[in-house]
């Protein structure tokens, strides 16, 4: 049966804005991003690009991931979003159908073996009315090539979300009711997730894609799904110990820089490459005691040639300071650490969501999509990943 034509060129009209909005959205920003974190794949169509608020959902999935312990680093052929979206790749393509992401798919997961796949797809199926009775079987395949081309990760299928159209929205609801039976076929590593009851025809911009509400509606059943996959968006960020009372030098795992430890020097903190040929007086500005936290929990690292002074930070930048018995200067000098791959990662006591981390050189106390230069994403789970090692200086 054939599409009336205005139909057609509506269905063409809103390909075409959707694929100018990417481009102009699109951050001079290099391609590629990584920050070493767990990669999850967004893909998807023009709801997964985030026509009429670049960026869309992707926003606050970020950020809501990172403010849980979980800084992702998204992968995907393709890259748009505001500059505050700290990782702007991703797989969504404006206008596409089920069975022109399924021809590219193999080639997309094999190129950046996503930990986990977000699949919201569907939606230009139905409004182009392309073969509905058999877009369930074309959906069932794209998920069985996802699986094949990348075998140990998680994919979540969700249901498209509403459309303002009845006739479109009762093709929708055919679709999805479909949904749950297929990812029930699929195996303990696939997941339906109803993306459809978190949003009303009044979350969308045009009757078809999001406002900027209905995205971080999206986000946070993104977010609630991963949540509940223990591992899908990482295994690292749960509390762990350190030991206390010993002397200990943290040794950073970037790949760049593992012969690096942290130091004090004049004051400040930094990295610096440590050997046994070193001087005595950097092994020993190498060494921390780890005691007690001066605020009453988790730990203080205390200088071992200044046994008064402990790491902490203050306006952002980590130093070594006298214990004054001052509240700040307490929590301040507090860190509580929380696994990570290769090492641990030591979160501050009064702002826990972020994080000891070299960069440049330099120590500094850094949040995941902050807006300070020691909060940039490249590389920034290893570089706040350390590895808890002998001291230089017993």
């Amino acid at each position: 049966m054939r599409r009336p034509r205005n139909r057609r060129l509506l269905t063409v009209l809103v390909a075409a804005a959707a694929t100018v909005a990417a481009l102009l959205s699109a951050p001079s920003a290099a391609h590629a991003e990584s920050n070493g974190g767990v990669r999850v794949m967004p893909l998807g169509d023009s709801i997964t690009d985030g026509f009429n608020v670049p960026g869309g959902y992707r926003i606050n999935l970020w950020r809501a991931l990172a403010n849980a312990g979980h800084p992702v680093d998204f992968v995907g052929s393709q890259f748009n979003g505001p500059a505050d979206l700290p990782d702007h790749d991703h797989e969504g393509h404006p206008g596409w159908r089920i069975d022109e992401v399924d021809a590219n798919a193999t080639a997309w997961v094999t190129a950046t073996a996503p930990r986990s796949v977000l699949i919201h797809l569907g939606t230009n199926d139905v409004i182009q009315n392309y073969a509905l009775g058999t877009a369930p079987a074309r959906l069932s395949a794209l998920v069985d090539k996802v699986r094949t081309a990348a075998p140990n990760a998680e994919v979540f299928v969700a249901s498209i979300i509403p459309l303002s159209d009845a006739g479109r929205e009762a093709g929708a609801a055919a679709f999805n009711a479909t949904l749950p039976g297929i990812v029930a076929g699929k195996g303990a590593k696939v997941h339906f997730v109803d993306m459809h009851a978190a949003l009303t025809t009044a979350d969308l911009a045009d009757g078809v894609h999001p406002n900027r509400g209905g995205y971080d509606k999206m986000a946070a059943r993104w977010a609630s799904a991963l949540a509940a996959v223990p591992g899908s968006a990482g295994d690292d960020g749960a509390a762990t110990t350190l030991p206390a009372g010993s002397y200990v030098s943290l040794r950073a795992t970037t790949a760049c820089c593992t012969t690096r430890y942290a130091r004090h020097q004049n004051g400040l903190g930094y990295t610096e490459t440590v050997s046994s040929a070193s001087d005595a007086l950097l092994k020993q500005d190498a060494t921390w005691k780890v005691v007690p936290g001066l605020a009453g929990g988790c730990y203080s690292l205390q200088a071992r040639n200044y046994p008064t002074y402990y790491l902490r930070h203050q306006n952002g930048r980590v130093k070594i300071s006298a214990d004054d018995g001052g509240a700040l200067m307490r929590a301040d000098a507090t860190w509580c650490p929380k696994t990570g791959a290769g090492g641990v990662r030591l979160a501050s006591w009064n702002f826990p969501g972020s994080y000891l981390r070299h960069i440049n050189a330099e120590l500094w106390l850094a949040t995941p999509g902050g807006t300070a230069a020691q909060d940039s994403t490249g590389s920034f789970v290893p570089d706040i990943t350390w590895a808890v090692a002998p001291p230089w200086a017993p």
